[in-house]
């Protein structure tokens, strides 16, 4: 039993190493640092957590928490084919890049899907709903296909939160990073409209924590050399 639990475990290292590499070289693209998906996997962890915490709604194993923090870190992983003069325009887009960056949803899900099966088909799935449904909203006017509140699955509202969140919060080549404050009341304001309230509040519930997790790692990510 030691030596197949080691073998499990080195497995789901070596699957966490493979999918953070692939991250890396999207955001390197994306000309962002690689704080955003090592955000995003503190804030989708948190969140989970806290659901579980709070409401019975939802029965998500360990296991299962653990595997959709993974995969979060492959929601963007379609901008790999974005252009990246559209990527990194420090203007407006105009509305047919905008439809070119739009498409990164679709094409990060059928990359994924095109993946072979194998014995993580809980990984695929996870990771393929994520990439084409991260910016669905609750009002049902998001994209790519106008799902509705809890049409939309539970790890890409997740994903929604902690994406715009973090997103805001950090330099972009468009604009500066938004004060905390701010970041928190986008997120407030988008309550019911843009994103699950339930998560909203148990998102705000939190603000002091992910504060305090946010800024330790990045303060762990610039003392390493």
């Amino acid at each position: 039993m030691t030596l197949v639990t080691n073998q499990i475990y080195e497995k789901e290292k070596n699957n966490q190493m493979m999918i953070s590499i692939l991250s890396q070289i999207v955001e390197f693209r994306n000309g962002e640092s690689g704080l955003h998906v090592l955000h995003i996997n503190i804030l989708s962890e948190l969140l989970l957590e806290r659901l579980v915490q709070k409401t019975d709604k939802y029965q998500i194993s360990a296991q299962r928490r653990s595997l959709i923090t993974t995969a979060s870190a492959l929601h963007d992983i379609g901008k790999i084919t974005t252009p990246e003069e559209i990527l990194n325009k420090p203007g407006k887009l105009t509305p047919a890049e905008w439809e070119l960056m739009k498409a990164h949803t679709v094409i990060g899900d059928e990359m994924l899907r095109d993946v072979p099966d194998n014995q993580d088909l809980g990984m695929k799935r996870t990771a393929h709903e994520i990439c084409r449904w991260h910016h669905e909203r609750w009002d049902g006017k998001g994209y790519p296909d106008g799902l509705k509140a809890e049409e939309i699955p539970l790890h890409a509202r997740i994903m929604a939160v902690a994406d715009v969140f973090d997103a805001v919060s950090q330099k972009r080549c468009y604009r500066d990073a938004m004060p905390l404050e701010q970041c928190f009341d986008i997120i407030r304001r988008g309550r019911g409209t843009d994103f699950d309230p339930d998560l909203v509040d148990i998102f705000l519930d939190s603000k002091e924590e992910i504060i305090q997790l946010m800024n330790a790692n990045d303060a762990q990510e610039e003392e390493q050399p």
